[in-house]
């Protein structure tokens, strides 16, 4: 039986669905390149059944990502034109598809290696937008030095938002005089904003991004949109950063070593991520809720997420009509902010978010 043979009708037609919906989706982050591969892609059978291997979350953009890592990998292909990281002046993304199909069937084999080996660990610098306001937050709870574990930190970049300088309210500017760059955002309520004091810095990821290694460095590069080259330009540097940050980094299920980061986090200690359990089945959830809560028996942990909300999460995999897609305008995630203390939990929403714009609206 090959491998195309253990694919089912439904699972094609899911998938089908997921190109079908990021049509609006890539078009609303500014990737018209990807948008077109996808009105296109959902039709072709082959290239439908080439993106059943990738990750269950974004099939689309999983192999759309393991294309533009190869080609950023130097290889030869008339594809190339059309990625604005790789042509000064690329053709249309409307004429790319019988290419991108090509290259595609030709490649397969390697493209596949790809997917199952470089999960989608996308990430840019303008998340920390995102994070700093919460940072705040539980610094003003907890004090500082701030220890921070980060869950799914890819490259890290999160872990170095200090290093970073922003302006989230109109004439509201922060952040170390040398910073490489300034993040600008939109954040309505919320904090008194500053850059809290760090102390240990732990990263933990299924599959810890290297940034002093250039294929590393490339698969980050290649995640970001090709036509966000100021964003490209921005986490290059950011990658450079890391480099020089002393980070702890434990690979692995985090279920399996939340527990180890947390003997090595002194208090006070903050536990957060950012799009990463949006990728997490419930039951996962749910027990990292129980490992902390068993943890703070002993200390009072704190923890944020900044996630995708379940319309994002409908709108990516396919299971909400490209109809609601185009009217949808609401903010697509939501911060949320837990206390885990004598072995029982708190929860709230802190924020809506509209991740792309860098807006965020507090509402605690």
């Amino acid at each position: 039986m090959t491998e195309a043979e253990h694919i089912s009708a439904e699972q094609m037609e899911r998938i089908a669905d997921s190109f079908r919906a990021g049509v609006e989706v890539y078009a609303r982050e500014n990737s018209p390149l990807y948008s077109a591969l996808a009105r296109l892609g959902a039709d072709d059978p082959e290239i439908v059944e080439m993106a059943c291997h990738a990750m269950a979350s974004a099939p689309p953009v999983h192999l759309f990502t393991s294309v533009h890592f190869m080609l950023l990998g130097g290889i030869d292909d008339p594809l190339a034109r059309y990625f604005p990281t790789l042509a000064e002046t690329p053709l249309s993304p409307e004429e790319a598809f019988s290419h991108f199909r090509r290259f595609c069937l030709t490649h397969r084999d390697e493209l596949l290696d790809v997917m199952r080996s470089r999960p989608v660990q996308m990430t840019y610098v303008e998340r920390c937008r995102s994070v700093i306001a919460p940072l705040c937050h539980v610094a003003d709870l907890a004090g500082e030095p701030l220890n921070l574990i980060e869950i799914g930190c890819s490259a890290g970049v999160l872990l170095t938002f200090d290093r970073y300088a922003y302006e989230m309210r109109e004439g509201e500017k922060f952040g170390p005089a040398d910073a490489p760059f300034m993040l600008k955002g939109d954040l309505t309520g919320g904090p008194d904003l500053r850059i809290p004091q760090i102390g240990k810095r732990i990263g933990m990821d299924l599959n810890i991004i290297d940034p002093a290694v250039e294929e590393d460095r490339r698969w980050m590069l290649a995640t970001c949109f090709p036509e966000l080259l100021d964003q490209q330009r921005r986490l290059a540097e950011a990658m450079d950063i890391v480099a020089s940050t002393d980070i702890t980094w434990l690979e692995g299920d985090a279920l399996a070593r939340i527990s180890e980061a947390l003997a090595l986090a002194p208090d006070p200690v903050c536990v957060y991520h950012s799009a990463c359990l949006f990728y997490w089945p419930q039951e996962a959830k749910l027990a990292l809720d129980e490992l902390l809560c068993e943890a703070s028996r002993t200390r009072t942990i704190y923890r944020f997420g900044s996630e995708p909300s379940e319309r994002y999460d409908e709108q990516m995999s396919g299971r909400n009509d490209t109809e609601n897609i185009r009217k949808s305008t609401g903010p697509n995630g939501e911060i949320t902010y837990t206390c885990y203390e004598g072995g029982t939990m708190d929860r709230k929403i802190l924020a809506e978010s509209y991740a792309t714009l860098g807006k965020t609206i507090w509402i605690d």
